[in-house]
């Protein structure tokens, strides 16, 4: 550019149009077709592929009623799922109020207000406190200028920030001020350096873009339809030769090929898409009344599966407000040292007062205030960054003057004011407590006199030592990464609870300084990492990410990468734009517990999933081997095509209900995950219980006629289902497991009426080609199914002592 020369009148209003035509408008790119990206995204896993082609498979065997259930499913879950994100979404846009609409601007001379999208390299800002930065800008002019940089270094402490000299092009962090910093205090004109995707903040956003992070959800059910697919083939492979080898030059092909697909499309759980659809609603729906809005609905089962939460400690653990704690007053002064730190406090007239002063001034006592009437300010002197304090001159009613000095205790060791000796033990104190410690000098004329210190704290929420032994019985490790300083974020962690050794805490650099294999010795362990910077939280997250599923709450737009790469990423309301679009979850109330809740109905959402999962994978191959293997002793189909899907689609009815049951204490006292060891265990050993008992009922009937076979074995599956969905429910033994929620025992007995009224019912019969059972045949099916029960619950026991020991 070529008007970087210190002129301050500003761009005429020529030059404004045209570089607004070369730079564009100030304003991140917007995401384009959203409403198309949600739906193509409930394609990216090959679980909804799966029951595609088996929908349009069925369609080709004619079956146009499985085929439309089965499509129905496939957009009921997709359609649930993009309305439920799609409003969450619009809902996360309403809350974008980071960023004022319009600045003050210098051009053709003189200041005027102009729409933020508007602003452009060159132009003057006129910034005044309370003021966000729209913009990358050098600072030329600056009067007590201190500012919040707390979205890109996580420091919750103003810094002073002061003018470039006239001449400079290019300005190091002390000149500079970054798109999104808050001037607390004080005013400058800046000149605009960068906008719109040329910022700080954008190439920040544009890191946060190239971070991707799988849901565990997504990952999960591809595994699990992976499973099934490569099962399915392989065993449908041998089925088909060995019917051509047993039957030979006699097989019908085109009908046994026709019934092997069938059998392969009766195995997919086609409610799987449907019951995490609820069960992520119903989470959604349960967070909302907590004031939180889920982005991504798959993060609500994800929360589900963290078990090391990461977070900053500012106005999550603590209050992020100053609150005065104590003070050290020198004996021999004339004056409290909190009156005379209230009489330095310049930001009071502010629109955003700076921490310490409106905490000096909210630590007055009624007698404080009275006396300090008696006062009357003079001059304001600046902040002086090189001497770490700031000064004011006021007058007494006698006509006495005093020049007073507010600081830094470093500042008055140096003076010469006060012995370090003296008061080091007490210094130390308050920093171990994480304390912020102010001195106070004043001179009457006489010269300057040390009146005392005066320390601030920022308190814990109420709710937190609560919260952090809630997340103890989920087993859940809180790590805080502050851009605090040691002594302060480690006072912080002992405080809460979650620090009990001064190893638990470390600065970032240090620990990333360590060998590659002590650190990942020793992540684990770290309970609180200090003076992080954004390049250093990815770092850690990417680390942390190896051994735990890790979430993580940020704000700040250096948080925004973090949060891309963390499995589960969260922001609170007034997060940086960036932070809240990178985000799955958006807190409009920043309160940890609402965090801990929320991992609490992640893992109940998930637990009710696995409870679908299990059952079905179960129910449908133990019937499935039993049908498949049973078609080599008969010259019939064991079960028509037709039936075969009728059976899974009654069967997955009762057990879509599971999304609404009720989760034990003992089912969410550790991370969900797919735990897939667990889940073969199990599916082997009960689906081959089930695939006896179905085996049984083959021998029973498919001597007396095919129809008989089919219609018995087509009740009989429905029944042993059912009550396998009662006893898989939970690993515990039944009569421990408690009572299914009504949902599940309505739906349940209702799939069990139409599956005895429909071979009675001639024209459902005629229609499925069932034949009427007689009574002594369902007084069998129903013993059986009973022994059934029984059989599962002996077996279930010691599978889950095996489980429980591993684990």
């Amino acid at each position: 550019m070529n008007d970087l020369d210190g002129y301050l009148d500003g761009l005429a209003s020529t030059e404004v149009v045209e570089r607004q035509s070369q730079y564009g408008p100030n304003a991140l790119p917007q995401t384009r077709h959203r409403l198309i990206r949600l739906i193509l995204r409930q394609f990216s896993g090959i679980f909804n592929l799966l029951l595609l082609a088996a929908s349009a498979v069925t369609f080709a065997l004619g079956e146009v009623i499985d085929g439309a259930f089965i499509l129905f499913f496939v957009f009921l879950g997709t359609a649930l799922n993009v309305y439920q994100e799609y409003k969450s979404n619009a809902a996360a846009d309403k809350l974008k109020s980071y960023f004022v609409r319009s600045i003050t601007v210098r051009r053709d001379g003189k200041d005027q207000e102009v729409p933020v999208v508007e602003i452009v390299p060159g132009d003057i800002l006129n910034l005044e406190s309370g003021d966000i930065v729209p913009a990358d800008a050098i600072i030329r002019r600056a009067h007590n200028l201190l500012v919040d940089e707390t979205t890109f270094t996580g420091e919750s402490i103003p810094v002073s920030k002061q003018a470039a000299d006239s001449s400079t092009q290019e300005a190091d962090e002390e000149h500079r001020l970054l798109q999104g910093v808050v001037i607390v205090r004080g005013n400058a004109l800046a000149l605009v350096t960068a906008t719109g995707n040329k910022t700080r903040f954008a190439a920040i956003a544009k890191t946060a873009s190239e971070v991707q992070a799988e849901s565990e959800l997504t990952k999960g059910i591809d595994r699990i339809s992976t499973f099934i697919l490569r099962i399915t083939i392989i065993t449908l492979l041998f089925i088909v030769l060995a019917n051509v080898l047993i039957e030979g030059k006699s097989t019908d092909i085109p009908q046994l090929l026709i019934f092997a697909i069938a059998l392969a499309v009766s195995v997919i759980p086609e409610a799987l898409p449907l019951v995490l659809t609820f069960s992520l609603s119903r989470g959604a729906l349960q967070l909302a009344k907590r004031d939180v809005i889920v982005k991504r609905l798959s993060s609500v089962q994800d929360l589900g599966s963290v078990n090391l939460l990461c977070t900053d400690k500012t106005g999550t653990i603590t209050e992020n407000r100053l609150v005065h704690q104590g003070d050290y007053m020198n004996p021999d002064s004339r004056f409290h040292p909190l009156l005379l730190a209230r009489l330095a406090a310049h930001g009071l007239k502010e629109r955003s007062p700076e921490p310490f002063d409106r905490a000096t001034d909210e630590a007055l006592t009624p007698e404080q205030r009275k006396e300090l009437e008696a006062f009357k300010i003079l001059q304001e002197e600046a902040f002086d960054p090189a001497l770490r304090s700031n000064g004011a001159i006021v007058s007494l009613k006698d006509g006495s003057q005093l020049h007073i000095r507010r600081g830094s205790p470093e500042y008055f060791f140096d003076q010469g004011l006060v012995n370090r000796d003296l008061l080091g033990s007490w210094l130390e104190e308050e920093e171990n407590h994480g304390r912020r410690v102010l001195g106070v000098s004043y001179d009457d004329g006489s010269g300057p006199r040390f009146a005392g210190f005066i320390s601030f704290v920022d308190n814990l929420k109420d709710t937190t030592i609560e919260t952090i032994n809630l997340a103890r019985e989920l087993n859940v490790a809180i790590t805080i990464i502050t851009g605090d300083a040691l002594k302060v974020a480690e006072a912080v962690g002992r405080e809460a609870g979650l620090v009990s050794s001064s190893e638990e805490v470390m600065q970032a650099a240090d620990f990333l300084a360590l060998p590659i294999q002590e650190q990942h010795k020793r992540i684990g362990k770290i309970r609180v990492f200090a003076r992080t910077t954004p390049e250093q939280k990815l770092q850690l997250i990417g680390q942390l990410k190896e051994q735990y599923t890790v979430g993580f709450l940020g704000e700040g737009i250096n948080d925004a990468p973090a949060l891309k790469a963390a499995h589960v990423s969260m922001v609170v309301q007034s997060a940086a734009d960036v932070a809240r679009e990178t985000a799955d979850i958006v807190l409009v109330k920043n309160d940890l517990r609402v965090i801990v809740d929320g991992i609490r109905l992640g893992r109940e959402t998930h637990a009710n999933t696995l409870k679908y999962i299990r059952a079905t994978l179960v129910s449908n191959f133990g019937n499935f081997y039993a049908v498949a293997i049973g078609s080599l002793f008969i010259t019939f189909l064991p079960m028509l095509p037709k039936q075969l899907l009728l059976l899974n689609l009654l069967s997955d009815f009762p057990m879509m209900a599971i999304a609404f049951d009720r989760v034990s204490a003992k089912e969410v006292s550790r991370a969900q995950s797919y735990d897939f060891r667990s889940l073969y265990i199990i599916f082997v050993t009960l689906g081959l219980v089930s695939t006896v008992f179905d085996f049984i009922y083959f021998a029973l009937f498919y001597r007396i006629s095919p129809e008989v076979l089919q219609t018995n074995w087509f009740i009989a599956s429905v029944i042993t289902e059912l009550l396998l969905m009662v006893s898989i429910r939970s690993m515990l033994p039944i009569e421990k497991a408690g009572w299914p929620a009504p949902i599940v025992v309505l739906i349940s007995a209702l799939a069990f009426v139409i599956t005895l009224a429909l071979p009675l019912i001639p024209q459902t019969a005629a229609l499925f080609e069932f034949t009427m059972p007689t009574l002594d045949h369902l007084a069998l099916i129903m013993g059986l199914a009973v022994l059934y029960l029984i059989a599962t619950e002996v077996v279930k026991r010691p599978i889950a002592r095996f489980l429980n020991k591993d684990q």
